[in-house]
């Protein structure tokens, strides 16, 4: 029986993961992590504002240490390292207000350090100004800039969504790469779970019941019980 060529999860080396708030990456690409746990592919993610914060549903404001120790506990569920770029500095949802310069200068510096061959960051296409900021700065950081000029040109760039993004003032782009995620829902589903301070009852758009519909809905896409969908900035054949 002929065997089937290697397809581009098999063939990646580095992967970053660009996640404004902890638990976007969860969100978005949560399965495309948990296919690459345990592979030789270094995965790393970049939490840009981590603080503590009253959020909507909640009797209390969660704390700084709380959500460190959620992401020590996805992290290694999903067999990434992890870094903070704003940590207990009050930047939740105020990412906005930062020089756009600084936060370029901080993906430029992140992306010739890590070298990654697949950038993964939010939609541009969101309500949550955090959100936009970031990836209005790393779209900017990731320009094409050949690497005999000292810069490291990533072959793929791509978008994640999550349900929230029914909720834009455009159209939200359709997606046109898909990952088939069947075979790791559940590991998607328990790192979106140990994030304990931000999981909502249904019907939140941050519920377990979301996040498996909105899987279900793209793998119907593709013919597969659950997948991720993703938009395409670049990628190099």
């Amino acid at each position: 029986m002929e065997s089937k060529p290697a397809g581009m999860l098999e063939q990646l080396d580095s992967v970053l993961v660009v996640a404004p708030h902890a638990d976007d990456e969860s969100l978005g690409c949560g399965g495309l992590l948990a296919k690459l746990a345990g592979r030789d592919c270094n995965v790393h993610i970049i939490y840009m504002a981590v603080d503590g914060f009253h959020h909507f549903g909640l009797p209390a404001e969660t704390t700084f240490h709380q959500r460190v120790e959620e992401i020590e506990k996805v992290t290694k569920l999903l067999g990434a390292t992890y870094e903070i770029a704003y940590g207990d500095q009050d930047l939740i949802e105020k990412l906005d207000t930062l020089p756009r310069r600084e936060l370029v200068d901080r993906f430029e510096e992140a992306f010739n350090t890590h070298r990654p061959e697949l950038l993964m960051i939010p939609s541009g296409i969101d309500y949550d100004q955090d959100h936009v900021a970031v990836f209005e700065s790393a779209f900017a950081a990731a320009r094409p800039i050949a690497q005999i000029f000292g810069k490291w040109l990533m072959p793929h760039v791509m978008t994640y969504e999550m349900t929230k993004l029914n909720w834009a003032s455009t159209s939200p782009p359709r997606p046109v790469a898909y990952c088939d995620i069947s075979d790791v829902m559940e590991t998607k589903l328990e790192s979106v779970r140990l994030y304990e301070s931000q999981l909502r009852p249904s019907p939140h758009i941050r519920s377990l019941e979301s996040v498996d519909a909105l899987a279900a809905i793209r793998g119907k896409e593709i013919g597969v019980a659950r997948a991720e969908a993703y938009s395409v900035l670049r990628t190099i054949l």
